[in-house]
């Protein structure tokens, strides 16, 4: 294959971010991703193909907050008889656990001597669903300059908490000459490590529940404690999935717990945030984070004093029904509110 030819290629892979490892659509603030991974490289067009030649894919993403991260990458496009790399820099913003979407720029290069040097734009979208507790498909599709369409597709598999792996297959056909389409192609492995973020510690305090008339929280595997104060149970606020603002159904509940605040004016209002387990464990944690500060601003926001809430954020580490049904799930997305006297 032409090396000016496999330039251009290069230059039209940037139609999408191409990552050796698991594609996050999800951040934790402060928190770093580490991926290193190898990418098998096919090139062909319509007068033959260069054979397959293992690459070294790596890259960093950042989240500089709970929505958007910045992304660092570096890719070898090399091909038997060619040499070419390419880095490239994306914003990424999540719009939900499951979704995400990212622009970026980019820089290619042909290390061979009729070599040279390409830039290009591009804009992309992510998605990621989990198959079980351990294991996640996801997809990456998008465009360019240089008329690129891309596409990648595979599975990730979750080691623990901070290290996952992954094997999928990347697909990228773009314009080479005015009247040649080219791609490259292959299969693709990679490992990722994440560190830093807000981690927020497991709550060693365990809550005491006092019979409701209308619920009374039943909550599976809480050791006995005996706390020197009492925690007497008001009402819990429910949410929809990975929805941090309250139904719509909600508002008697709110009243209710302002209510009680008002009513007990002298004691702490305790608030728990829970989760149900479709996001991974610190993501929900944050989630959890969150589903109580919207009900902290109700309250302040109607005259309870800030320095009486005590907020505890349990992620999906404290579930009161099952997480393998909807209606379970549902009962695990709320936030518990008590009198701590």
């Amino acid at each position: 294959m032409n090396k000016k030819i496999i330039a251009l290629l290069a230059v039209a892979t940037m139609g999408i971010s191409v990552v050796g490892a698991t594609p996050q659509t999800q951040f934790t603030k402060g928190e770093t991703q580490v991926d290193l991974g190898a990418a098998s490289i096919e090139g062909k067009m319509a007068d033959g193909k260069d054979a397959h030649k293992w690459n070294f894919d790596g890259g960093v993403t950042h989240a500089l907050s709970d929505k958007t991260a910045v992304q660092y990458g570096y890719h070898g496009l090399n091909t038997k008889h060619n040499d070419i790399d390419m880095h490239e820099l994306n914003v990424i913003r999540s719009l939900n656990k499951n979704v995400a979407v990212y622009g970026g720029y980019g820089r290619i290069r042909n290390h061979d001597e009729d070599g040279g040097t390409n830039n290009i734009a591009q804009v992309g979208v992510i998605g990621k669903a989990a198959l079980g507790s351990k294991v996640d498909v996801y997809g990456k599709a998008g465009i360019g300059t240089k008329k690129t369409t891309t596409w990648e597709a595979g599975l990730g598999y979750k080691v623990n908490e901070d290290l996952d792996i992954n094997a999928g297959y990347r697909y990228i056909n773009t314009q080479a000459t005015d009247t040649h389409n080219v791609s490259f192609q292959g299969p693709v492995v990679g490992v990722s490590y994440r560190f830093g973020g807000h981690k927020a510690a497991t709550p060693v305090y365990t809550p005491s529940y006092a019979p409701d008339p209308v619920r009374t929280p039943v909550v599976e595997h809480r050791a006995p404690a005996k706390p020197a104060m009492a925690d007497y149970y008001v009402q819990s606020i429910y949410f929809d999935s990975d929805q941090d603002v309250p139904r719509a159904d909600q508002t008697p509940n709110l009243q209710a717990a302002l209510n009680a605040a008002q009513q007990y004016p002298n004691d702490q209002v305790k608030l728990m945030g829970n989760a149900d387990t479709d996001a991974n464990p610190q993501y929900n944690i944050g989630l959890s984070e969150r589903r109580i500060q919207d009900v902290v601003q109700y309250l302040v926001n109607n005259g309870v004093d800030a320095n009486r809430l005590i907020s505890i954020a349990n992620g999906d580490a404290k579930p009161v029904a099952t997480n393998s049904t909807a209606s379970g799930k549902a009962e695990n997305r709320r936030v518990d509110v008590y009198i701590h006297r």
